[in-house]
C-alpha cells in the first residue's frame, strides 16, 4: 500500500512537467529533465506536551531544469519523503510514536550556474507549497507555503547525460498574522512568518538534456 501511495503523486509532478513544456518556445531551449534521491534530516519541533521529532529518512523526486539565458535556468521540482513522527514527553524516558507521515515539496525557482564547461557548480532557490500529510485518521494534512535553497554541481558524462549532487535546505512557513498601515510615505503592507521545522538534505541524481547547443567544446563556443 506504500507503494501505491508513492505512485499515485507521480502523475500529478509529471503533469507539471508537461505543462512547462508548453512554455518552452518553438526552438526548444535548452531542458534538463532529471531524478534524484538522497536523505533528508529534519530539525525537532518543540510544543507544550513535549518536542516533537520527524525521523531522517531517504528522499527522492523529479525536476525538470529550463534555460531562460546563459547560466540562468527555470526549476521546477517535486520532492517527497516517507517518515514517521514521535514525541518526547517530559514526563516519559522513552519516546512515544505518534503516527506515518508523508511529505511533498512542489517548487519552482531558478538554478544559476557557473561557467559553461564539464563541471559546473550551481546554486538553486525555489518557492512553493509543501504537504504534510500524516497517515492517521484523526490527523489533519497540512499545506504550507516553503522555499528552498541549496548549492551544488553538475557534471557532463556526455553532451546528453550527467549527474547532478545537491546539498539544500527545506523550509516550510506558517504565517501567523499581517498588517496594514498607511503614513505619510504611502502605505504598507507587513506580513509575519515563522518555521514550524527545517529540513536538510543530500540529493544525488542523473540527468538528461535535450535541446539547446550542449556544452560548448571550444573558446569559440564559449563566446557565441
Amino acid at each position: 500500500m506504500q507503494f501505491l501511495y508513492k505512485l499515485k503523486f507521480i502523475p500529478f509532478a509529471l503533469l507539471i512537467f508537461l505543462i512547462s513544456f508548453a512554455c518552452i518556445p518553438t526552438t526548444l531551449a535548452q531542458t534538463e529533465i532529471f531524478a534524484f534521491g538522497g536523505y533528508i534530516v529534519s530539525s525537532k519541533i518543540k510544543a507544550e506536551k513535549g518536542e516533537f521529532s520527524i525521523e531522517a529518512n531517504p528522499d527522492y523526486g523529479l525536476g525538470i531544469d529550463i534555460e531562460l539565458r546563459r547560466g540562468m535556468q527555470l526549476e521546477i521540482i517535486w520532492i517527497s519523503t516517507q517518515t514517521h513522527v514521535t514525541i518526547a514527553e517530559p514526563r516519559l524516558d522513552e519516546p512515544t510514536d505518534l503516527w506515518d507521515l508523508n511529505i511533498h515539496y512542489f517548487q519552482i525557482g531558478a538554478v544559476l550556474e557557473m561557467g559553461r564547461r564539464k563541471t559546473r557548480p550551481f546554486f538553486a532557490f525555489t518557492v512553493g507549497a509543501a504537504l504534510f500529510d500524516a497517515k492517521d485518521p484523526d490527523v489533519n494534512d497540512e499545506w504550507l507555503a516553503s522555499f528552498t535553497m541549496g548549492f551544488g554541481g553538475k557534471y557532463d558524462f556526455s553532451d546528453n547525460i550527467g549527474i547532478r549532487l545537491q546539498a539544500r535546505l527545506l523550509v516550510p512557513l506558517v504565517f501567523s498574522g499581517g498588517g496594514l498601515w498607511v503614513g505619510t510615505g504611502g502605505v504598507g503592507v507587513g506580513v509575519s512568518s515563522w518555521a514550524p521545522v527545517v529540513q536538510f538534505d543530500l540529493t544525488a541524481g542523473i540527468y538528461i538534456r535535450i535541446g539547446g547547443r550542449g556544452r560548448p567544446k571550444s573558446i569559440k563556443d564559449i563566446q557565441n
